[in-house]
Formats: structure tokens, C-alpha cells, sequence
């Protein structure tokens, strides 16, 4: 599946970090215009210090490695937020690809077209990657403490959303994404809730759309966004559930933790805990969270989970 246009933005503003907001502008356009051409572009590089500038300058100098630039600090309009540096991607969005070919050219084309100097046109030290827009400012000018002044300036607006979810995206939407994984019973160990969708995400999105029979492909669409809504209904256990030994443990003790998790406001067994405490064992945390649940409601507040409970439950989850 080809790659969203939205995802190329988003990676792509994130690696611009706080670079001049007309350049951000002008860079989101260009990927823009390049896509609706078929062709995939991406920004690797934007706003760098000067103490970044130097480790690159150091290369193939007294740092191992090829010389990459002949710029020291305060010689790169990427020193001052107005430079950035673009590579083509593969259709899946996956790979880089670095080779100088007419798509990367028509690219380049595009940039200037907006506005931008391309270093390819440079001579000797052609910098293919290299787009600059310098509002008639010289480097030495920037090094004084002048700012450039574009005639229009205008604010990035993202571009319509897809409706995907996919890996390579952050926000709160994968925040929730990931909430309601973990709510499922879902793990995802090493980074959590985080709000990017990176390799753990994809691998328990994946494992959802095998777990309800649908087409595994780690992107949240349509389909799994109704998955996950079908699943998120309550299908709460008609037993009884207090702290005994051995604990009560199971499917439907996770089934009733996460319907307290998914209240609003939410009764966690243990916030902050891996999965907010959801763990399938009925034991004194979990039933702390019923009768905090129970208080809420103005039920008998004992912390056992009963019918009294599981009507209320239902009631506020629908």
C-alpha cells in the first residue's frame, strides 16, 4: 500500500524541527505537488545547531567517514532555520532512496518552482539534497543578527486527513489507539502509550485484526476503526467477583477492569501501572476500583462486583 501523503508531511515536520515557518510552508507544498505527480518526497534535515553543523563539517575530516560539507557553523543556511534536505521514499513509505534521477530532479523542480535554491545546481560541490531560501539575506547578514522578511507569509495547514492510522504517525489519536489496545488486553511492553505508531504498535494492530478476522495489514481504517468499536462494547460477566484466595481470575474479571477503565471519569485498578493494573486477577486494587466506581453511583459500596454493579456499568458504557 502506497504510502499517505499525510504521513510524508508529518515525518517531514517533524525532522524540519523549527526551521522558518515560510520554509516549512513552501517544503509541505513541494511534497504536496510532488505527490499528486506520483512522486514520493520526504524532508530529512532542517533547523541544525551549529554544534550539529561541526560534527557534519568533521567528517572525512578528523571524524571518520566521507566529507559530506564544505560549510563550518554559521556557514549553512541550516544554521539559521531557512534549509532544508529532501530524499525520495519507497511506495511503502519504508525504505530511502538516495539516487539522483528525474523524480528526484522533477522534485528539485518543484522547490524552485516555490521558491527555493536547489544546491544541485552548485558548482564544484554539488549538494543534491540541499533546498534554501534565503529572503535576499547573505550568510554574513544572518550571522549579524538580520531576519528575512518574505513578502507572504503564511502558516502550514495540514492536508485533509485520510481517516488512516498507520506506523510513522504520532498524536493523540494514537495515543487513544493505543489506550484502548491496552484496555483490550492488549500488550505493548516496551513503550506503552506513548502516541507513536511505531513497530510495537503495527505488530498489535495487526494482531487485533487477526484476533476479529479482518485484513491484517497494521493500518487502522475504516474496517478496524469498526472492529474496535464492536469491541469496545461491554459484554460484562453475570458472576460474582470479590477478593478471595485463590483470587478470581480470567477473561471476565478483564472484561469488568476495563469497563472501569472506560468510564468516564475512569476507575483504573492501578494508574499507572502496566495496563493501568487491567490484569484479569479480582484482587484489592480491582476492588478499590469498584467501590470508587460504586461511590461514584450511589451504590452500596462493598467492592464486590454483583449485579447492582454490572446494571450501573452498563448504563454509563452505552
Amino acid at each position: 500500500m502506497t504510502v499517505s501523503l499525510k504521513t510524508l508531511v508529518n515525518r517531514s515536520i517533524r525532522n524540519m524541527g523549527e526551521v522558518h515557518p515560510v520554509v516549512k510552508d513552501r517544503a509541505v507544498t513541494m511534497i504536496e505537488r510532488a505527490y499528486k505527480k506520483g512522486i514520493l518526497a520526504q524532508i530529512s534535515d532542517g533547523l541544525r545547531t551549529y554544534a550539529e553543523q561541526q560534527a557534519l563539517y568533521d567528517k572525512g575530516r578528523t571524524a571518520p567517514g566521507n566529507i559530506v560539507t564544505y560549510a563550518q557553523p554559521g556557514y549553512s543556511y541550516h544554521n539559521f532555520g531557512l534549509a532544508v534536505d529532501f530524499f525520495l521514499v519507497s511506495d511503502d513509505g519504508k525504505r530511502a532512496l538516495w539516487t539522483v534521477n528525474k523524480d528526484w530532479k522533477q522534485v528539485a523542480a518543484i522547490g524552485k518552482e516555490i521558491g527555493f535554491e536547489w544546491g544541485g545546481d552548485w558548482s564544484p560541490f554539488k549538494d543534491f539534497p540541499h533546498l534554501q531560501l534565503t529572503g535576499g539575506l547573505s550568510l554574513s547578514d544572518l550571522r549579524a543578527g538580520k531576519k528575512p522578511i518574505f513578502a507572504v507569509q503564511t502558516s502550514y495547514s495540514p492536508p485533509e486527513d485520510d481517516g488512516l492510522l498507520e506506523k510513522g504517525e504520532n498524536g493523540t489519536a494514537i495515543k487513544r489507539l493505543q489506550e484502548q489496545l491496552l484496555d483490550m488486553g492488549y500488550r505493548l511492553p516496551k513503550y506503552g502509550a506513548n502516541g507513536d505508531f511505531g513497530a510495537e504498535t503495527e505488530t498489535v494492530v495487526k494482531a487485533f485484526q487477526k484476533d476479529r478476522g479482518i485484513k491484517v495489514d497494521g493500518i487502522v481504517g475504516p474496517v478496524t476503526r469498526q472492529e474496535l468499536k464492536e469491541a469496545a462494547k461491554p459484554v460484562l460477566p453475570d458472576e460474582t467477583y470479590w477478593v478471595k484466595t485463590p483470587l478470581f481470575c480470567g477473561n471476565g474479571v478483564r472484561a469488568v477492569q476495563g469497563a472501569l477503565a472506560a468510564n468516564n471519569p475512569p476507575f483504573y485498578p492501578e494508574k499507572g501501572a502496566r495496563n493501568n493494573g487491567i490484569d484479569g486477577y479480582y484482587g484489592p486494587k480491582t476492588a478499590d476500583a469498584v467501590e470508587r466506581f460504586q461511590s461514584y453511583f450511589n451504590l452500596k459500596e462493598d467492592g464486590i462486583y454483583g449485579p447492582n454493579t454490572r446494571k450501573k456499568l452498563l448504563q454509563v458504557l452505552k
